[in-house]
């Protein structure tokens, strides 16, 4: 190869490697032989570590930002309800019963209730061996009016008194679903879950001792007309063995 050959083409490589490197056209293609470029590689490394420098600072930033939205979130989803609001369901039971025991009628929570049923009511063969003067039908039918009354007046009042509980537990209802609407992170929502579940159990509970109300209202009525069938027949009973065994007597014997 010619000396002038070479001496062109390392000129030519000699630029492109100044481009490469540097950055930069010499002035002018004569000048070829004259190309210097002083600590090329090391600028560019420089440039090449501050670039990775950024790049590593960006993804610090991005880590930075995901850590704090989910320390915003771990914050929001620990945070409470400034008030739990429960139903009165145990105060409403024992107002409803202190009402029933106030009525005369036999209510099922009245205690020594085997006894106080077998004072208050008799069989067909109890009555049978009693002998009732006037005096002992006017007690009777004083206990059947008064227990008649009373039976359907205490569970009317009964009823009233549910109806009232009805409203309240309506209102409680009302801000229970206000505060699951406005409810921030998990256990906001859990704790206003928690609230409803509780007062279905109540309103279960409460709708349990208004069948037990019903109950009872119909078993002192059949007890009391029982008790008034026993005792009638009873005395036609004992109106027929008088007549059978003497039948021209003059009524004393009965």
């Amino acid at each position: 190869m010619k000396p002038c050959l070479i001496k062109g083409v390392i000129g030519t490589g000699l630029i492109a490697l100044s481009i490469l490197i540097g950055g930069r056209f010499p002035e002018s293609a004569s000048s070829a032989d004259a190309v210097y470029c002083t600590n090329c590689g090391t600028e560019w490394t420089q440039l090449m570590n501050k670039a990775m420098m950024v790049k590593q600072l960006a993804n610090q930033a991005q880590q930075l930002k995901a850590e704090f939205g989910q320390y915003q979130d771990m914050i929001l989803n620990s945070k409470s309800v400034p008030t739990q609001l429960w139903g009165q369901a145990m105060r409403d039971f024992q107002q409803l019963s202190m009402l029933m025991q106030k009525s005369r009628s036999l209510a099922y929570s009245a205690s020594n209730l085997d006894g106080q049923f077998a004072n208050r009511y008799g069989t067909y063969h109890s009555y049978l061996n009693q002998k009732m003067g006037t005096l002992d039908w006017q007690n009777k039918y004083n206990q059947w009016s008064k227990e008649g009354s009373d039976n359907t007046l205490y569970t009317l009042k009964g009823l009233g008194m549910q109806a009232t509980q009805l409203q309240n537990d309506q209102a409680l209802l009302q801000r229970l679903q206000g505060m699951a609407s406005s409810a921030e992170g998990r256990m906001q929502a859990l704790q206003v879950a928690n609230m409803m579940a509780g007062q279905q159990v109540d309103q279960v509970m409460k709708l349990r001792q208004l069948m037990m109300m019903q109950l009872q209202m119909q078993a002192n009525y059949l007890a009391l007309q029982q008790d008034r069938e026993a005792l009638r027949q009873a005395n036609r009973q004992k109106l027929y063995n008088t007549w059978t065994t003497n039948p021209y007597n003059d009524g004393k014997g009965y």
